[in-house]
């Protein structure tokens, strides 16, 4: 084999290796949040028999009803609605009851405002006592591995737009007669 020819070799080789690497799909990234498979107890399970959850995984969500920051944590508190197959909270009326997010940073109570809708993952620590106005409460506490805070879901913009072939003084928007009428 000539120089040249070892050379081509070389260069094909590096070029080959170089287009395997660019076409390699990486492994997919483990997302807690949209985990379908998800196996972790309800809030009405752990409502009903508090002792027997503790310390389990948790993924739960609804619409944030108090943000509390504390000194070097957040805690939310949030109206529980059922999660869709991607995590993300259903707004629904017929809510289990509340819990409390336990997040070991500052959230900003102008980003994590009432109403918006946020998904927890973590572990389910304590059982603590609060009020709803005048109703004394028992809250479940989830100290929080991971959050997505989801972005505020606008109906759809309807955008009325006059007919074309409507050619009358004044054109019925969305309604055109048949053409030859």
């Amino acid at each position: 084999m000539t120089t040249n020819q070892t050379g081509f070799f070389y260069w094909f080789g590096l070029l080959l290796v170089g287009w395997l690497a660019g076409c390699a799909i990486p492994p997919p990234v483990h997302d807690p949040i949209q985990d379908a498979n998800f196996q972790g107890p309800t809030l009405a399970a752990v409502r009903a028999q508090p002792e027997a959850f503790l310390q389990a995984p948790v993924r739960w969500g609804g619409g944030i009803a108090r943000v509390e920051n504390r000194r070097n944590e957040t805690w939310l508190e949030i109206v529980e609605e059922r999660l869709g197959e991607r995590g993300w909270p259903i707004g629904s009326d017929d809510s289990v009851g509340r819990f409390l997010a336990r997040i070991p940073s500052f959230l900003d109570p102008a980003i994590y405002a009432i109403g918006r809708r946020v998904t927890v993952v973590g572990r389910l620590t304590d059982m603590t006592s609060g009020q709803v106005g005048d109703y004394r409460y028992t809250y479940p506490v989830v100290t929080v591995e991971h959050y997505r805070l989801w972005p505020v879901r606008r109906p759809p913009e309807v955008i009325y737009v006059p007919d074309p072939f409507w050619f009358g003084p004044v054109p019925p928007w969305g309604y055109r007669p048949g053409p030859f009428w």
